[in-house]
């Protein structure tokens, strides 16, 4: 394991001040009008502490008093408002930390998001924080149904209960959408994190999970800043077995244009952010509601022990869909054993049909003294979960009599609590779970989830991730070591291409299989054999030459001498013709390779944000007409690269496709490793680094071309 890799990052100062803006005896408002419709909200909440409110002009707002000044407060506020414009702001937080304030949330934009022109500013910004815990700018606010200390200008629901999800949102409309759902979500924080320009997510992380409230994080992000600080906290928490949930945006192209404008974040490639969250065990949702049923069920859910689930309901309909949606999340549902069906067959109807999804007909809707012993046979076997598909009646709706609803909801209950299972109810629609019938559930131990298609997407994650703490618990956090992406340095404007023959003579020196190569001048292949032992491929080679094809430099197929000449003449010619400025001199002579089993594309790109990617493809057409690669950030390990390959649409050639030959994975691996290592050494130089092809062989691989590009000393 990396040495401190589950530490805190963040200092024992700054530790300190979060801690008082999240639980703040005293709490200070900065401004005007947005401090008028906060207060009037905080009003509505049931915080015990003191509260004062700083404006120069007026006596009081919303019904509390105002002092002139910061240096007029009664003592140093935990907590602060500041709703004032961008250059007050900093005025303002050099005098807060002046008074040794905790944490401050900060309103105004004007900052980073407005490009160059608040650059300066954000600098002052955060020199002006210090050590204070600050939000934003450029932030909505913080709910706190921990405190209650909240800082929030619009109305909000009540919760019964102070532990829940921890939301960081870079949006302060989606954390009120959020908020402001009705799917019974429990919360403990809710904080809109603007800018990011002191406390960003990773320090949100690692400080939130170390609070007994928190029972998971939600992040919905835009951007990440520091990805290599953002991977050490998600780490930390999946140590903790704390899950961290994300829903993001900017995933199309539009996306990423409008979150580079909203925030300033760097949105990167969509491919990277699912590589860094799959390597740290986050668990990725594609849309707000799925995002909110995840956050319900990492914190109502007891942990399951697989992806096998049962399905209860009145409907053969509704199994149908229940069934559709299960599969297509990956979660599995055999069908009920011998023993299970004779125990449930005499309880149905003479019609009815024991199977999984199990249809217990609508002759026996509420009847929970019958569904009770079905729905425990079959949680006693081997599932993992159960689910039950009912929608209630719409709250205010005609029908309000739900006491069937009710008892199948025991009956589910009494099963789950017999087999010692976790179980769950699934509505078909959106909606299809009242607040009150939510309420009751929970109550019960049973997880109420809203739409079918979100409910099976989500016990599905939740499964996998339960399967990630087993594995973690069997291993132990020393399988951690090398899940922290390599953070990079700059690098200077002017690069280096790197010729074909020295590019491959570096990766041989780590252990990649190469042909064996000649470096030659036209009057020393006038020299060779007349005839040669097989057949033989000559390249241009040069550093300012790296695409060959493309300026006619390759020919293959040589069998001797004169073809050897003839095809150096003409390349000299194509070469003066299409790169006039290139004097070319030598040429690259190998033995041409045997059929391969397939072939691959292996390539290494230096990311600003991600670092040193690796890229994983199929060789030839693949790569491009199937899309078919995959990336992983470095350091990556053995394991983590088998299961690139595995992903991989063509790994069938490497399997066996049709009677080929089933390719012996551990030099291709090998191979890999081997040009992993070189990027890892080289990670102050390195731009670029492609093999392509690395022709596959049933018992070993060869790099069949490679190309590198560095940033030259000095540059």
């Amino acid at each position: 394991m990396q040495s401190g890799a589950m530490d805190s990052r963040i200092s024992p100062a700054l530790r300190r001040n979060f801690q008082r803006l999240l639980a703040p005896a005293h709490m200070a408002f900065i401004g005007g009008t947005q401090v008028e419709y906060t207060l009037n909200t905080l009003r509505l909440q049931n915080y015990a502490g003191v509260v004062e409110v700083v404006h120069p002009k007026r006596d009081s707002i919303a019904g509390y008093k105002c002092v002139p000044s910061i240096e007029d407060l009664s003592a140093s506020p935990d907590a602060v408002f500041l709703a004032v414009n961008a250059d007050a702001t900093i005025v303002a937080l050099n005098k807060l930390r002046a008074r040794d304030a905790g944490g401050v949330v900060c309103y105004a934009s004007g900052f980073s998001e407005i490009g160059e022109a608040g650059a300066q500013r954000s600098l002052d910004f955060v020199k002006a924080s210090g050590d204070m815990a600050v939000v934003g700018p450029n932030c909505y606010g913080l709910v706190n149904y921990v405190n209650h200390g909240s800082i929030w200008p619009a109305l909000y629901p009540p919760l019964s209960g102070t532990r829940g999800a921890a939301v960081i949102s870079q949006s302060g409309n989606v954390t009120g959408h959020i908020v402001s759902n009705g799917r019974s979500v429990p919360f403990s924080y809710l904080i809109s994190a603007g800018n990011q320009g002191v406390l960003g997510f990773e320090d949100y992380i690692d400080y939130l999970v170390d609070d007994p409230n928190v029972t998971c994080l939600g992040l919905f992000m835009e951007g990440i800043r520091d990805v290599a600080a953002f991977a050490q906290a998600c780490l930390r928490a999946r140590a903790k077995a704390i899950p961290v949930i994300v829903c993001r945006s900017g995933r199309s192209d539009l996306g990423a244009t409008m979150a580079a404008s909203h925030t300033s974040s760097l949105a990167g490639r969509n491919e990277y952010y699912e590589a860094l969250f799959n390597r740290l065990g986050v668990i990725q949702t594609d849309t707000v509601p799925e995002f909110l049923e995840m956050l319900k069920i990492a914190s109502l859910a007891d942990r399951i022990g697989g992806s096998r689930l049962t399905v209860f309901s009145s409907s053969g309909g509704d199994n149908g869909l229940a069934a559709d949606y299960c599969s297509f999340a990956g979660l599995d549902l055999p069908q009920p054993s011998a023993q299970q069906v004779g125990a449930i067959k005499p309880l149905l109807p003479d019609f009815g049909h024991v199977s999984n999804p199990l249809d217990f007909t609508a002759g026996y809707w509420g009847s929970e003294k019958l569904l009770t012993p079905m729905f425990t046979t079959m949680l006693s076997g081997d599932y993992d979960a159960g689910l039950l598909v009912i929608d209630y009646p719409p709250a205010g709706s005609a029908r309000t009599d739900t006491s069937a609803h009710e008892a199948m909801d025991r009956a589910l209950a009494a099963a789950g609590k017999a087999a010692g299972k976790p179980v769950f109810h699934a509505s078909v629609n959106t909606g299809g779970i009242t607040a009150e019938a939510s309420a009751q559930m929970i109550a019960q131990g049973i997880v109420p989830l809203q739409g079918l298609h979100d409910a099976a997407s989500v016990i599905a994650k939740w499964a996998q991730y339960c399967g990630l703490m087993r594995a973690d618990a069997k291993v132990g956090q020393a399988s951690f070591a090398g899940r922290v992406p390599y953070a990079l340095g700059e690098v200077g404007d002017t690069r280096r291409t790197v010729n074909e023959a020295e590019a491959k003579a570096r990766l041989e020196a780590y252990g990649l299989p190469v042909p064996v190569g000649q470096a030659l001048t036209l009057a020393q292949i006038s020299e060779l054999p007349e005839t040669f032992e097989g057949r033989m491929v000559l390249k241009v080679l040069h550093d300012d030459l790296p695409h060959k094809t493309e300026v006619g430099g390759v020919a293959l197929h040589l069998l001797g001498r004169e073809a050897a000449v003839t095809a150096a003449q003409q390349m000299l010619q194509n070469v003066a013709k299409q790169a006039p400025s290139v004097r070319l001199e030598n040429f690259l002579l190998e033995p041409m390779q045997p059929l391969p089993v397939a072939e691959l594309i292996v390539g290494i790109k230096r990311d600003p944000l991600f670092g040193m990617v690796l890229v994983v493809g199929g060789g030839g057409i693949f790569v491009e007409l199937l899309k078919d690669a995959a990336s992983l950030l470095l350091p990556a390990s053995r394991n983590d690269i088998e299961a690139a390959l595995r992903s991989l649409k063509s790994f069938a050639l490497l399997d066996g496709f049709r009677g080929r030959p089933q390719v012996n994975l551990t030099p291709v691996i090998d191979a890999i490793e081997a040009i992993t290592a070189y990027a890892g050494d080289h990670l102050d130089t390195l731009m670029e680094l492609d093999v392509n092809p690395l022709m596959v062989f049933e018992n070993g691989v060869v790099a069949v071309d490679a190309l590198i590009i560095e940033a030259t000393a000095g540059s």
